[in-house]
């Protein structure tokens, strides 16, 4: 059987409506899936960028609480000047001084990083 011209030529623009259509499809078949990869990347980036920078806020928090007097130097030391009182005269303060457990004792905090470990050691026995 015989197909006329026509009918033909109305073959061959179905075919390749069918062909443009899947083509297409194909395509925007792969790019929603890299798509997905690349948002999949990018997420996965973003997170540890996220954490990295609450890791370092916390960091940067510790070592203001820790370090940073907000201006309390001035009252405490030029002001009242008590580190002359805990020194007591022995090392060129005033008054008899406040020994290190007493000075613990009172609230006085001590960064014991900073203490040598001989005086750490001495003082755990």
């Amino acid at each position: 059987m015989m197909v006329p011209s026509r009918d033909r030529a109305t073959i061959g623009v179905v075919f390749a409506v069918l062909f443009v259509v899947s083509a297409v499809f194909g395509i925007s078949k792969r790019s929603s899936a890299q798509t997905a990869i690349v948002e999949e990347k990018t997420a996965g980036t973003l997170d540890a960028a996220i954490r990295a920078n609450a890791a370092h806020i916390a960091e940067e928090g510790t070592k203001i609480f820790r370090f940073d007097t907000f201006g309390d130097e001035d009252f405490w030391g030029d002001t009242l000047q008590l580190h002359k009182a805990i020194e007591g005269t022995k090392l060129r303060g005033v008054g008899q001084g406040v020994s290190p457990r007493t000075a613990l004792a009172v609230g006085l905090k001590v960064d014991i990083d900073a203490l040598p470990e001989s005086l750490v050691m001495l003082n755990r026995k």
